[in-house]
């Protein structure tokens, strides 16, 4: 297989992502800009293979193999295999939401999470993904960008950002992440529900990048200054424990 017919591939499975769940090799065709013929070659391989199958007879959803391989990465995926028993720690001592993210791009995305059992479920789960603007994930992947990315995010972002208080220019965007990165764990209040306060830390690779996120979401009702540092405190000591194992050499 070619790179090209290789990136083909990947930007049909791309295509699925949106909210349309089935798409004509039609619709395919036009969007990739690409002969209906050509296409069909590339839907006929890639279902044969699993990885897409045409149900209705008119058109193609994401199929079995997906799933399979879904399986697989949290089975294997290295970040869960040494953070999964941090979180379900945490639901047991303390009342709330214990959630692992991932890295992609501008968003995280949610890879494993766990509620304590009083704990009300947040929408945020599995395959969920939000943009690394605002919340205490986003802030401690922000401070732990390159400083090439923290610009690009802030130039692509910057009427957004000013207008959420993180700074009217990129020097003052970065002087605030100074603060994130030293401390490495931060915590805001209501992003990702309304009423409660999220606290993350960062996990870091083997050169020190940004790998994803260790984050624990509690009712704010509840969250007294002194339950607020217990828990900045463990958060924390997770994160630096975690990153610790993944960056190990394998």
């Amino acid at each position: 297989m070619t790179a090209l017919s290789t990136q083909t591939t990947l930007m049909i499975l791309d295509l699925f992502q949106g909210p349309q769940a089935e798409l004509s090799t039609e619709d395919i065709a036009s969007a990739l800009g690409k002969p209906v013929s050509t296409c069909y070659r590339y839907l006929k391989v890639m279902s044969d293979m699993g990885y897409l199958v045409s149900t209705s007879g008119s058109g193609y959803s994401l199929g079995p193999k997906i799933m399979l391989l879904g399986f697989h990465l949290r089975q294997n995926d290295p970040v869960i295999a040494v953070s999964r028993r941090h979180a379900d720690s945490m639901v047991r001592s303390f009342h709330g939401t214990a959630t692992i993210n991932r890295v992609f791009r501008q968003s995280f995305i949610c890879i494993y999470t766990t509620h304590s059992k009083s704990e009300k479920r947040n929408s945020f789960g599995p395959g969920d993904s939000m943009p690394i603007l605002f919340g205490a994930n986003a802030m401690v992947i922000q401070a732990f960008l390159s400083r090439h990315l923290q610009k690009k995010l802030y130039d692509e972002n910057q009427e957004k950002l000013a207008k959420g208080g993180r700074g009217e220019t990129f020097q003052e965007f970065r002087d605030n992440l100074a603060a994130v990165r030293q401390a490495r764990v931060w915590k805001v209040d209501g992003a990702i529900r309304a009423d409660s306060s999220g606290i993350a830390a960062p996990l870091l690779g083997l050169k020190g990048q940004i790998l994803g996120t260790f984050s624990f979401s509690v009712p704010t009702e509840i969250l007294t200054p002194e339950m607020e540092e217990t828990l900045k405190l463990r958060v924390h000591e997770i994160g630096i424990r975690v990153s610790e194992m993944l960056a190990r050499p394998t």
